[in-house]
C-alpha cells in the first residue's frame, strides 16, 4: 500500500461520512506513509468534534504556516463555537495569502452576520461573488442578509450600492469566465457582451471573448478580439500569442501570415523571455520558412531555460538531420 491508494480510501470514507474507519485509516496508516502536515489536516478532516479539529488544523498550520485549506477550516471551527472573531482572524490570514478566494470572504461575511455586523458582512458576500458568481453558498447568504436588511432605512443606501457593484462589468467578466468552465459558452458568451456594454476598453474580457470565439473555431472574431485587447493593452502576452495560434490552425498558411505570426510571437517573447510554447512556436515558423539555422539558435534558448523539454530536443535533431546534413 502506498500513500495515494491510502488517501484515496480515507477520501471515501469521508464522503460517506464513515468518520470511525477515516481516523483509523489515517493513525494506522496515514501517520506511516504521509507528511506530518497531511496527517493533522485529515485528523481535522475526520474529527466530528470542534476543539479537536482546532487542535488538528492548528498543527497542521504549524507544520506549513501557508496553508490555506486548514487556515479556512480553523477559523470554520472557531465560528462553529461561537468564537466569531477568532474565525475572523483566521479568515483575515486566509485572505493575506489568496487574495482571490471568494470561499475566504464569503465565510468571513458569515462571521460579521452572526455578530450582526450587516454592512462589513453584505461586503464580503459581494466580494465573494464578484470573485466567483457562481458560489451557492454566496449567493444564499447574501439572500438571506438582504431579506433583514433591505427594507431598514439606515441600511437602503447600502443595498442600493450593493446591487450596483453586483452588476458591474468585473462581475460580468467573472461570471463568463465561471461559466465557460462549467463548458456553457453560450452564458459566457453572454456574459463578455455585457461586461464589454459597461467597459468598453477592458482587455482581458476581449483577450477571453477571443479565446471563447477561438474554440468554437470562430477565427474572425477571435482575431478581431485579440487585436482589440492588444489595442487597449499592448503588453497582453497572451493576445499576442492566440493571434499567431490563429495561423497555426489553418491548414496551409501562406507565408505572409506565417511572417505576420512570426511578428507577434517575438512580440510575446519579447515580453516573457521565458516564454516557452512562444519560443517553441517561433522555431516551427522558422523551420517553415526554412530559416533552419534560426530555428536551431531558437530551440538552443528553450533548451537552455528548459533542458528537459523533450519536443524542442526532438525537433532540433529533426532539423539537423534532415535539412543541414
Amino acid at each position: 500500500m502506498d500513500k495515494y491508494s491510502v488517501l484515496k480510501k480515507i477520501d471515501k470514507y469521508l464522503e460517506e461520512k464513515d468518520y470511525i474507519n477515516a481516523r483509523k485509516l489515517i493513525r494506522n496508516d496515514l501517520k506511516r506513509y504521509g507528511t506530518k502536515e497531511e496527517y493533522y489536516m485529515y485528523l481535522g478532516y475526520a474529527s466530528t468534534d470542534a476543539e479537536e479539529r482546532l487542535k488538528n488544523y492548528q498543527k497542521a498550520i504549524d507544520e506549513n504556516p501557508k496553508n490555506l485549506d486548514a487556515t479556512i477550516n480553523i477559523a470554520n471551527a472557531y465560528d462553529e463555537i461561537k468564537n466569531h472573531d477568532k474565525a475572523i482572524e483566521f479568515y483575515n490570514k486566509a485572505i493575506e495569502m489568496n487574495k482571490t478566494c471568494a470561499l475566504a470572504f464569503n465565510n468571513r461575511g458569515y462571521s460579521y452576520f452572526n455578530k450582526q455586523e450587516y454592512e462589513k458582512a453584505l461586503l464580503d458576500y459581494d466580494k465573494a461573488l464578484l470573485l466567483n458568481p457562481k458560489l451557492k453558498i454566496a449567493q444564499d447568504n447574501r439572500t438571506k442578509l438582504l431579506e433583514i436588511i433591505a427594507e431598514k432605512e439606515e441600511f437602503k443606501e447600502l443595498v442600493k450600492n450593493s446591487e450596483a457593484n453586483q452588476k458591474n462589468y468585473h462581475y460580468y467578466f467573472n461570471l463568463g469566465m465561471a461559466e465557460a468552465r462549467l463548458g456553457e459558452y453560450d452564458k459566457a458568451l453572454d456574459a463578455y457582451n455585457k461586461s464589454i456594454e459597461l467597459k468598453p476598453d477592458f482587455a482581458p474580457c476581449y483577450l477571453f471573448r477571443g479565446i471563447l470565439e477561438h474554440g468554437k473555431g470562430n477565427l474572425d472574431k477571435a482575431n478581431e478580439d485579440y487585436s482589440k485587447a492588444i489595442e487597449i493593452d499592448e503588453n497582453l502576452i497572451d493576445a499576442y500569442f492566440n493571434k499567431a495560434q490563429i495561423v497555426f490552425s489553418k491548414e496551409n498558411p501562406e507565408t505572409n501570415e506565417l511572417k505576420s505570426a512570426l511578428k507577434y510571437l517575438e512580440k510575446a517573447v519579447e515580453l516573457d523571455p521565458k516564454f516557452i510554447d512562444a519560443l517553441y512556436s517561433i522555431a516551427v515558423i522558422q523551420k517553415k520558412l526554412e530559416e533552419y539555422h534560426e530555428a536551431i539558435k531558437t530551440l538552443d534558448k528553450i533548451l537552455e531555460i528548459a533542458p528537459d523539454s523533450v519536443n524542442s530536443r526532438a525537433l532540433k535533431k529533426l532539423i539537423i538531420k534532415k535539412y543541414l546534413n
